[in-house]
């Protein structure tokens, strides 16, 4: 994606999924739920913006889902500060430099809504679509450097309602 904040697209599926007569229910989905990934085009074969999550929604009503769950993760603040201090007590700065670089770059996007899940289920299993921007991947990057050197769980910096564990 281009943007930098999703928000106005997630506005969007809501009116896509109400408009094709189902309804919309804020989600955190967990990640150990069994899941099957919508595989886009690769993005040098898209032209501009996908609109794929249409496409999903699609499915998701002709496989006769009541529903379809979004969940948003919003760029909060105290998550950068928490990584920022995580980086400093795993080792010296010197170690994390260009981490910590993508960190003080990632500032400007805090309150914005950097990634969205569609899901639906289906006969137990969860059908689910991503929609991620630029500075989200980075920002999960550092996530999963972090979790490789210190053993430290992502999903600490991920509920924006719950305290850090």
């Amino acid at each position: 994606m281009t943007t930098e904040n999703l928000a106005a697209l997630k506005d969007d599926m809501i009116a896509f999924v109400e408009g094709h007569g189902m309804r919309y229910f804020p989600a955190l989905i967990p990640d150990d739920t069994p899941r099957v990934w919508w595989n886009d085009d690769p993005p040098e074969q898209q032209a501009g913006s996908s609109d794929s999550w249409k496409d999903f929604v699609e499915m998701a009503k002709a496989a006769g889902a009541p529903m379809v769950c979004i969940a948003e993760d919003r760029l909060e603040r105290v998550a950068l500060e928490l990584l920022s201090g995580e980086l400093e007590e795993a080792a010296s700065p010197e170690a994390f430099a260009a981490e910590m670089e993508k960190l003080d770059s990632l500032y400007p996007q805090v309150g914005k809504v950097g990634h969205l899940e569609l899901a639906f289920a289906h006969h137990g299993m969860l059908f689910v679509h991503e929609t991620a921007t630029e500075w989200y991947h980075e920002y999960r990057e550092v996530l999963d450097t972090l979790e490789e050197l210190t053993g430290l769980s992502a999903d600490v910096f991920d509920d924006e309602d719950e305290e850090p564990r």
